[in-house]
């Protein structure tokens, strides 16, 4: 139901995705509207549920940490038991993706973790009382992403907004840096008069500390979370197991998936699959014509394909599952107070 947004709306969702804290006035500007319908739009389309929210990409290997996704079928779930899952794997620390799904499995959740072990270890831990009702799981490593605006919501290029890859580094945070990057991955609106309540800093302290965190690419963008089954598209994964690739042959599948108006994202991966693509498709005829458009480009390399179609998102992605929930009142103790003070007075020199 794309129609039910008129072309003011689809510009205001194509500007706002990856650049999601841009001001009112900036968004009234590109859309030559003031900067009160503007906010009156953003709440109406958030009212009706096609917003969910706004997030921050936040890059996992820049903090020295890889994305484990794991995919789980159950068995001898109910409802209740259902319910209580979603509810205990949202509150969990380092859980990015918390999604249920139709198709081969039923659900995902994304984990990010230093290594194989320590994923390990936390994924015991959060699944300690709910192993028994899983069937079968799959687990991934995401290595490369590329992501794209949605071109179904207002046409546009083919560019690659964010290009990700998961060579781990060690990029230390200190307690101000954690507490932005929590608050921004939950609501990449706040505004700095709040993010400085937060942390007892100043507003241009903290403008120059979100502007470092981006110029050392450990902030992507800021991006807006949609519902796409409220603008009638489904939103479908799908998993190409290759063969015979080439690192050319691999470059030149990318760039003709991203090349397609469906694609959203695409990723390279270790384990199930070693491509994987987002797509958003008007019906599930659009949805079949694209896989066979790219099954017959690259028939002798793609081997099988999979997909799921994503049912519903629980929780705005969590780009920044690692904060740690005490930090908030960290900082209101005497003595950090006053390291924020030293600190402000040296950011706001800059």
């Amino acid at each position: 139901m794309i129609e039910l947004l008129d072309l003011k709306d689809r510009k205001l969702i194509s500007e706002l995705d990856f650049n999601a804290r841009a001001p009112l006035s900036e968004l009234g500007k590109k859309l030559g509207l003031s900067k009160q319908v503007v906010k009156y739009r953003i709440d109406k389309l958030q009212k009706k549920g096609i917003i969910k929210g706004f997030y921050s990409d936040i890059n996992a290997s820049k903090l020295g940490y890889e994305i484990f996704l794991v995919y789980l079928k159950f068995h001898n779930l109910t409802s209740k038991i259902e319910t209580e899952f979603i509810r205990h794997i949202s509150s969990q620390n380092y859980v990015g993706v918390n999604v249920s799904l139709n198709g081969l499995w039923d659900f995902c959740i994304g984990i990010w973790a230093k290594n194989s072990i320590h994923f390990k270890k936390i994924y015991q831990k959060i699944m300690r009382n709910y192993e028994k009702y899983v069937k079968s799981k799959t687990i991934m490593i995401e290595t490369y992403f590329y992501y794209f605006k949605s071109r179904q919501i207002l046409g546009g290029s083919n560019e690659v907004q964010v290009q990700m890859s998961q060579e781990l580094r060690s990029f230390k945070l200190d307690e101000i840096d954690e507490i932005l990057l929590d608050e921004l991955s939950k609501n990449a609106r706040i505004s700095l008069v709040k993010l400085a309540e937060k942390t007892n800093m100043t507003a241009n302290g903290i403008h120059n500390r979100i502007k470092r965190l981006e110029k050392e690419n450990i902030v992507f963008g800021y991006r807006v979370m949609l519902d796409y089954s409220k603008l009638g598209f489904s939103h479908h994964r799908v998993f190409l197991h290759l063969d015979n690739l080439t690192t050319k042959k691999r470059k030149e599948i990318i760039s003709f998936i991203g090349n397609q108006k469906q694609t959203v994202s695409i990723t390279e991966t270790i384990g199930y699959c070693e491509l994987e693509f987002r797509s958003i498709t008007k019906d599930i005829n659009e949805f079949y014509e694209l896989i066979e458009k790219i099954k017959k480009q690259f028939s002798e390399y793609i081997k099988e394909y999979n997909s799921i179609l994503y049912f519903k998102f629980h929780e705005t992605l969590n780009y920044f599952p690692i904060s740690k929930k005490s930090k908030a009142q960290v900082v209101q103790s005497t003595g950090r107070a006053s390291i924020i003070k030293k600190e402000n007075t040296k950011l706001d020199s800059n």
